[in-house]
């Protein structure tokens, strides 16, 4: 099966294969960086990742002005001119901003748009569940809900409630740390696609019936994660077992020992690599201290990723 990207709404759902969270580089200065992003999506892409998902959290989205975010999509647009397709990031906690967010994701021609719940005001089922029917309802394009985004899980019932009201709702991202309720996912809202979110439970999720992953990782080594995804997608599952023991798993660990340090871990790397001109992140994220950076890098070097 060749591996694709987001389906336009139309028939069966089918988003397959690595679909990587773009990380958004940023000059020391801590402007957008646009030739090192066109160094990264060129990265990716010889890479093998099948698509893009451009502001997610890994994008730094939360960073960013609304104009920013705006005019990043506008920019990534430009930049991937369309090798592969791109799904934008529309989250906020005002509906009216990922709203237009949503409008402007459809005029450049996304894929799709990825939907984090309101993170900031209310959680409850009815003000989520209004907030993702009212992206869903104001644009013709594919909506994935993010099942951990903020650390607010969605429920299975849930998910199958959102496709219901907004049949456009036809993937969700899975960030919970739960193999198994991939499957409970795919038998609870049969017609919404599951995408791992979680590199560590990538082939467990994949196993599980997912059909797409949505990871940071893909932005250092591409190729790892593409690779998990052509052996399983073949039938080999001992190669796609193999990959992810020994070149994901050992190398996202050291950078994940700190809340919310990975975004700075795999821009250090992509640094060290020559692929970005700066590490830099926008407050509040801020610097690794000097010995997790100096055993972020050290670990790349022996696992060969620097």
């Amino acid at each position: 099966m060749t591996p694709t990207a987001f389906g336009n709404g139309q028939g069966p759902a089918r988003p397959i294969g690595a679909q990587v969270l773009l990380l958004t580089p940023f000059t020391d200065d801590g402007e957008v960086d646009e030739r090192s992003l066109a160094s990264l999506v060129d990265y990716v892409i010889d890479g093998g990742v099948d698509g893009i998902i451009g502001l997610g959290t890994t994008g730094e989205f939360f960073t960013m002005s609304v104009d920013e975010q705006a005019q990043l999509m506008s920019t990534l647009a430009k930049v991937v001119a369309g090798r592969l397709p791109i799904t934008y990031g529309v989250g906020n906690s005002a509906t009216s901003v990922s709203i237009a967010l949503a409008k402007h994701a459809q005029a450049l021609g996304a894929e799709g748009v990825m939907v984090q719940p309101p993170y900031y005001f209310d959680h409850t089922a009815a003000a989520v569940e209004a907030h993702f029917a009212a992206v869903a309802n104001a644009i013709d394009l594919p909506v994935m809900p993010y099942d951990g985004g903020g650390g607010i899980e969605l429920s299975v019932e849930r998910v199958r409630r959102l496709h219901e009201q907004s049949p456009n709702v036809r993937y969700v991202k899975m960030s919970i740390v739960d193999p198994a309720k991939v499957a409970a996912m795919r038998a609870g809202a049969p017609d919404v696609e599951v995408l791992v979110g979680d590199e560590n439970m990538l082939l467990m999720g994949l196993r599980h019936g997912a059909i797409g992953s949505s990871v940071g990782w893909s932005n250092v080594d591409p190729s790892a994660i593409s690779r998990v995804h052509r052996h399983f997608e073949g039938g080999d599952l001992d190669g796609a077992r193999t990959v992810l023991l020994r070149e994901v798993v050992p190398a996202v660990s050291p950078c994940i020992t700190a809340k919310n340090g990975w975004i700075r871990s795999y821009k250090e790397i992509l640094f060290a690599k020559g692929v970005i001109a700066s590490p830099a992140t926008r407050l509040p994220l801020t610097p690794l201290d000097p010995i997790r950076r100096e055993e972020v890098l050290a670990a790349m070097h022996e696992l060969a990723i620097v």
